[in-house]
């Protein structure tokens, strides 16, 4: 609360030249906030914002009330917009909100910056040094805990990968015993016919055949043998020339 009322008092003291409705306003927002009217207080320094839209420390007062609502995303734009023209002793202030307001989104690597930034315009701040050890421990879980969802996803995606790959079946056994014991027709795998077996006692055809060749052979040597003897008895015998 002390740091509240600190940015109340400077921007008093940056209407008091203007006057007027704005820091009328200003004045009505700071008794609601007092009060925790927070409603009110938004109310009356967004009206006293028409006339000074870039005070930096109307954006700080509106940062405030919206981090009491537990608004942090407009808390945070608040204060951010607040730390573009901010005086350098609101500086340390709305960096030191702004690192609250980050911290409470868990975004604690942004948290770290503005802590950091908050300590460098005040370096003595207890509360800041504080605040930026517990950003840091944050941090640190939130990357152990980003890396581990990411290697369970991993691991996820490939069990996934494995179920869906189609299992091979095996062998089937008794398919490989009967291919094994049995033998292919060397008819069939040959394209040529094996000779039949001959029975026993049987002549087959060709050596029939073979046998009437013979016999028709020796018959006619028979016959020219016989021709010959036959010629010799009847030519006479010629003698040799001297």
């Amino acid at each position: 609360m002390t740091r509240a009322v600190l940015a109340w008092a400077l921007l008093g003291a940056a209407l008091i030249p203007f006057g007027g409705r704005a820091h009328h306003q200003t004045e009505r927002g700071n008794r609601a906030y007092e009060s925790e009217e927070y409603e009110e207080a938004l109310r009356a320094y967004t009206e006293a914002q028409v006339e000074m839209p870039e005070a930096p420390e109307l954006h700080y007062d509106i940062g405030n009330v919206l981090y009491r609502q537990e608004d942090f995303e407009r808390a945070t734009e608040a204060y951010t917009r607040a730390l573009l023209s901010a005086s350098d002793s609101l500086v340390p202030q709305a960096a030191y909100n702004l690192g609250n307001a980050l911290y409470r989104e868990g975004r604690y690597q942004e948290a770290v910056e503005a802590y950091r930034r908050s300590l460098e315009s005040r370096p003595d701040d207890a509360d800041a040094k504080h605040n930026l050890e517990l950003a840091r421990r944050a941090l640190q879980q939130q990357q152990q805990q980003q890396e581990q969802d990411q290697q369970g996803q991993d691991e996820q995606q490939e069990q996934q990968q494995q179920e869906q790959q189609p299992e091979q079946e095996p062998p089937d056994p008794s398919q490989k015993d009967d291919e094994s014991q049995s033998s292919p027709d060397p008819r069939e795998t040959s394209g040529k016919e094996e000779p039949p077996e001959q029975q026993p006692g049987k002549m087959t055809a060709e050596q029939a055949e073979r046998l009437l060749d013979s016999l028709a052979e020796e018959e006619a040597e028979t016959l020219r043998r016989r021709a010959r003897e036959q010629a010799a008895q009847d030519d006479p015998v010629l003698e040799e020339d001297w």
